[in-house]
């Protein structure tokens, strides 16, 4: 996969589709992999030129020792878009991804067209402050595999273990050849914690679809009914199941959800 240079470190992305066509920008969650959204990516090219990136300190771009924080991923996230040519893009962002979307829509709001939130949140309250702390402490008592591991009980779900069970081990696979050190996860862990727009949330002026699914027990759909309150004229759509990664556990549903908030928006003023 190509690279770009961001500031001081590189940048790993992808691109598929044709260069010429409307943009769409993947913003991956935590586990901060473009892999994420394999599911997407073969259905979404035919129309669109789609993009996505490793974050910061996964995956293949570099890891740097500090500065993370979901606003500095915002900026590396248009750095990919400089690079490629791209003025504006719709964006996509899953779990921390919605939270780098939330920076992209207050402090670049040229730069986004459509904006699709899914499986994700608002600021860190007590359920979500306990879940990620119970997270750090895993990954500080028993390493960087078993936070893997476990996360993927929260992120994949059990119908992910029953049904798609070698996509989500090929997903661990990655994970593991390409994981930062122990201190670089605990700093990823921790912007998820300190990232709070929610006071500004109700100033994201654009056409927004919220999705999440009945059954996801990280991001609870209580987060997505927030959300679609706080973004005057944007559409909530809970899917009957899907858990968190619920555009991996249920693409089609998701998919279709997607596309059809596209459709009836791009021709719109």
């Amino acid at each position: 996969m190509p690279r770009i240079k961001a500031g001081d470190i590189h940048i790993n992305y992808i691109e598929v589709g044709e260069a010429g066509a409307d943009a769409i920008l993947f913003i991956p969650g935590l586990i901060g992999l473009s892999k994420m959204w394999e599911f997407q990516f073969p259905h979404f090219s035919k129309r669109y030129r789609c993009i996505s990136f490793d974050h910061r300190g996964s995956g293949e771009s570099d890891k740097a020792e500090d500065d993370y924080t979901t606003a500095r991923i915002a900026v590396d996230a248009l750095a990919v878009l400089d690079h490629l040519g791209v003025e504006r893009a719709h964006v996509v962002g899953a779990s921390t991804g919605g939270c780098i979307l939330q920076n992209l829509s207050l402090d670049y709001p040229d730069r986004v067209g459509l904006a699709v939130f899914t499986n994700t949140w608002t600021a860190a309250d007590e359920y979500m402050t306990r879940l990620q702390l119970a997270r750090r402490r895993i990954l500080e008592a028993y390493g960087q595999e078993a936070y893997i591991e476990v996360s993927s009980i929260w992120t994949g779900g059990p119908t992910m273990f029953r049904n798609d069970l070698e996509k989500m081990l090929d997903l661990e696979k990655r994970q593991k050849e390409t994981i930062a050190d122990t201190g670089i996860l605990l700093a990823r862990i921790d912007m998820t914690l300190e990232h709070d727009r929610l006071d500004e949330i109700p100033n994201i002026g654009k056409k927004a679809l919220i999705v999440a699914a009945r059954d996801d027990s990280l991001t609870p759909p209580y987060y997505a009914e927030d959300l679609n309150r706080m973004i005057k004229g944007s559409r909530l759509h809970l899917l009957e199941y899907g858990g968190h990664n619920s555009y991996r556990r249920n693409p089609e549903g998701w998919n279709s959800a997607v596309d059809e908030f596209f459709k009836e928006n791009e021709a719109k003023p």
